[in-house]
């Protein structure tokens, strides 16, 4: 059993050392120019060591968002009652604004233009906020509008619009943007029985 432990930790080390890796390079660069190679310099890893956890660059971003996304969906999820789908979405909309305000680097360098990180961010939100809405539901929440269609309609805005405001050097403030994003999730039909 202790090897176990500390074969995880040392999974769990080799994963952080790579991503945190990642993201400095994100900072600096679009990740179309980053190779595994500047990946694992950063890191200080062995490429064997990389392809040990990950198939390629892209395997390991789209962890990294998952990741990024389980964290701000976990931080959401404890500000939120049990059952306001509507408070979860404003809560994970204002994390994620905050993130990228606080990384604006990496976003703006690292990412913009790439299809792949967008949508694998969507992905994750999507994955996630389905997986609030379903919780809701067996809580007694009733959506008068199937939960598939809504956690895709909902993270596709929440992304697209966290998107457009970072490459419009938010023209908002995260509150006046939260503000309004909330005031058009709150058309949100639900039913209370």
């Amino acid at each position: 059993m202790n090897d176990n432990k500390t074969l995880d930790l040392r999974i769990r080390r080799t994963h952080k050392l790579l991503s945190e890796a990642l993201i400095s390079l994100l900072s600096e660069q679009s990740f179309d120019n980053i190779n595994i190679s500047d990946i694992c310099d950063k890191a200080m890893i062995h490429r064997t060591t990389f392809y040990k956890h990950f198939e390629d660059k892209y395997h390991l971003l789209d962890s990294l968002i998952s990741e990024l996304v389980e964290n701000l969906e976990k931080n959401s999820t404890e500000q939120t009652p049990i059952n306001n789908p509507r408070q979860y979405y404003v809560n994970l909309f204002k994390l994620l604004l905050e993130h990228m305000q606080e990384n604006v680097k990496m976003y703006s360098v690292g990412l913009p233009n790439n299809g792949f990180a967008m949508k694998s961010l969507q992905k994750s939100v999507g994955e996630r906020t389905k997986a609030k809405l379903v919780s809701n539901e067996a809580n007694g929440v009733i959506f008068s509008i199937p939960i598939p269609i809504l956690s895709e309609f909902y993270s596709s805005a929440m992304v697209n619009l966290a998107i457009w405001w970072l490459e419009n050097n938010m023209p908002l403030s995260i509150e006046e943007i939260v503000k309004y994003s909330d005031m058009m999730i709150n058309r949100l039909d639900i039913n209370e029985e």
